[in-house]
């Protein structure tokens, strides 16, 4: 079952590279003939609605439909957009962003469909309590991997080989994670699915938010979506207008440097109490984004580059945490509706991060900082100059993850099952 995970997570890996690569070249191609930055808001607006409106439906679907059937299915849609897309571009030289989108929606579900069913599917294809552990690790890792190496990927793919090298490569990629789930898949692990026997229950959002249970993870899951999609805009946009851009990559490194030490953290020891570790780095990525929007951390490249490489040490620790977490939660006939509303507050969360960043910066921080009445002390703390909003924007973003988890860290802990006896908290029978 391990080498089925394997051949399912690399899968997964380049279908999602390759869709995140076509996305940014697609908003880089709309905004070099338009010249408009809003194209690449309407992208990833629309690519993350579609993900958030589809997710009930999919939860459902994972209960009627063999495995199987739909991730190959989803690999298959999401090549077919690829190759309308093509199509598209290749037969209507001047065609408008606005005919691209609803398939980039139609591929935005087929991602959100192989996410939600490989991630159903960990606690069946890897059954010892420390294993499962490292593929939580790398089911997470493999997502923030992506998402930082996807803006970087697409540009250069259009440079070099235009949209049409980008769609080739989308669709290329879509193919061998078809082949992947082919080559994964055995009798034996259609006979272990466990939902394939039971009966299809409907799991509404407020059944969980009911459940004293799970209401603190769906409050801490919601607060650090929000919190780390506002750092993605924020973060280097302060560097390069307030730092300078010559601390990029030193900053990159740093940040790498950190996230691959909090993996092997993570497997090594902390997936024996995935609550505790959860709880620590997110206690631990607040400060030091509260200390961020001091001007005085800012001048002192020792304690910002520590800062960051510890921010990032933290970042598997609870995205790994969290994810375990989530998978102890319900009894596995449930795990692909619960893992659905998962995903559901965790999407709509970064949709409301992605739309709300700008106006909280451009609206509200710079016309605060601006007024001239201030005490004198609290200007010295936070600084002037064309970078201070965003440095105070991370702040703000810092007391929230602190408020966030403070607010539920008691009864969160309280409820925490060992990652030994992983109790299901939700029976397959909870509902009837």
């Amino acid at each position: 079952m391990e080498r089925a995970f394997r051949w399912l997570w690399l899968g997964q890996v380049l279908s999602n590279l390759g869709t995140q690569c076509s996305l940014y070249g697609i908003g880089l191609w709309s905004f070099a003939r338009q010249g408009q930055v809003v194209d690449f808001a309407a992208v990833a607006f629309v690519v993350q609605l579609s993900k958030v409106v589809v997710l009930p439906l999919l939860g459902r679907v994972l209960l009627r439909c063999p495995q199987r059937t739909v991730m190959l299915f989803a690999n298959g849609v999401g090549a077919a957009c690829t190759v309308a897309l093509a199509l598209q571009l290749l037969w209507w030289q001047q065609v408008q962003l606005v005919a691209l989108l609803p398939f980039l929606a139609l591929a935005a579900m087929a991602e959100a469909a192989l996410v939600l069913s490989f991630g159903s599917l960990i606690p069946v294809l890897v059954s010892d309590p420390q294993r499962r552990a490292g593929a939580n690790g790398l089911f997470v890792t493999a997502d923030g991997l992506v998402m930082s190496a996807a803006p970087f990927a697409g540009s250069a793919l259009v440079a070099a080989a235009g949209l049409a090298g980008v769609l080739v490569v989308d669709g290329a990629s879509f193919l061998i994670a078809l082949l992947c789930v082919w080559t994964a898949w055995t009798p034996q692990l259609d006979a272990r699915l466990p939902w394939r026997a039971a009966q299809p229950s409907r799991l509404r959002f407020h059944q969980l938010w009911g459940h004293p249970s799970v209401r603190p993870l769906l409050v801490i899951t919601a607060v650090m979506a929000f919190v780390y999609a506002a750092t993605e805009v924020i973060f280097p946009a302060w560097v390069i207008a307030g730092p300078g851009r010559d601390r990029l990559g030193w900053a990159l490194l740093a940040g790498v440097s950190g996230f691959l030490l909090g993996q092997q953290l993570w497997q090594r020891w902390a997936w024996r109490r995935p609550s505790l570790a959860l709880v620590s780095s997110l206690v631990v990525q607040s400060l030091i984004l509260m200390g961020a929007g001091l001007v005085g951390f800012q001048n002192r490249l020792a304690f910002w580059y520590g800062g960051l490489m510890v921010f990032s040490l933290a970042l598997p620790l609870a995205l790994s945490a969290l994810q375990t977490r989530w998978q102890q939660l319900a009894a596995a006939a449930l795990l692909p509706q619960v893992l659905a509303q998962r995903y559901r507050i965790e999407w709509a969360s970064r949709l409301l991060a992605f739309a709300g960043v700008a106006m909280l910066v451009d609206v509200v921080l710079r016309s605060a900082l601006a007024w001239p009445h201030w005490p004198r002390w609290l200007i010295t703390a936070l600084g002037q100059g064309p970078g201070r909003p965003l440095a105070v924007a991370l702040g703000a973003m810092g007391w929230l993850l602190f408020l966030g988890c403070c607010s539920q860290w008691q009864r969160f802990l309280r409820e925490s099952p060992s990652t030994a006896s992983a109790p299901a908290w939700i029976a397959a029978d909870w509902l009837r």
